[in-house]
């Protein structure tokens, strides 16, 4: 697959979500949830290109469809990088709507999600300007350290213990 910007990874949802139509013609409703950088790039805080689109949730029925659209959804094995209760926080997309309701993650449980991973890409995304800019910080800080967010979801105190240096330093560095 080609990489894609915001336009393209709209289009691309915008279709999957007229196919559902079709295979589904009953009153049933899907759910899609983009996490990692295709999220970022729909909420227009990063500009850079992905060549995948990762979802955490998707409703079962729509697995298969996902695969022709070259969503990724075997980043569910990272649900341990996101806080607890991140779906309280979803944020709704605009695209689609006939069959399927498209969310991403909330901004903060994304940055999350990227510190815990630590790679070099996800840093380098969590680092961009409309990223720093846009953090409610307050928020950020909560779902870093009350026990039944970021801490509960952690596989172990070892990985919890790297993510929160990673956040630290991070906070250190970007919050104003």
């Amino acid at each position: 697959m080609s990489d894609m910007l915001r336009e393209d990874l709209l289009e691309r949802l915008d279709r999957l979500d007229e196919d559902a139509s079709l295979m589904f013609d009953g009153g049933e409703r899907f759910h899609l949830i983009i996490v990692g950088g295709g999220a970022l790039i729909l909420l227009e805080r990063i500009t850079r290109a992905t060549h995948d689109v990762d979802a955490i949730s998707a409703s079962h029925e729509i697995l298969e469809l996902l695969e022709k659209y070259d969503i990724n959804c075997r980043v569910q094995t990272y649900i341990n990088n996101f806080p607890y209760n991140y779906e309280d926080r979803l944020v709704p997309l605009s695209v689609g709507g006939r069959k399927i309701d498209f969310y991403t993650a909330s901004l903060e449980d994304i940055v999350i999600a990227k510190l815990y991973s630590a790679r070099a890409t996800d840093i380098r995304d969590v680092e961009s300007e409309k990223v720093v800019e846009a953090i409610d910080w307050k928020l950020l800080e909560k779902l870093a350290v009350e026990e039944d967010e970021a801490r509960a979801s952690a596989l172990n105190d070892r990985c919890y213990a790297d993510f929160k240096a990673s956040y630290d330093d991070y906070v250190r560095r970007y919050r104003p």
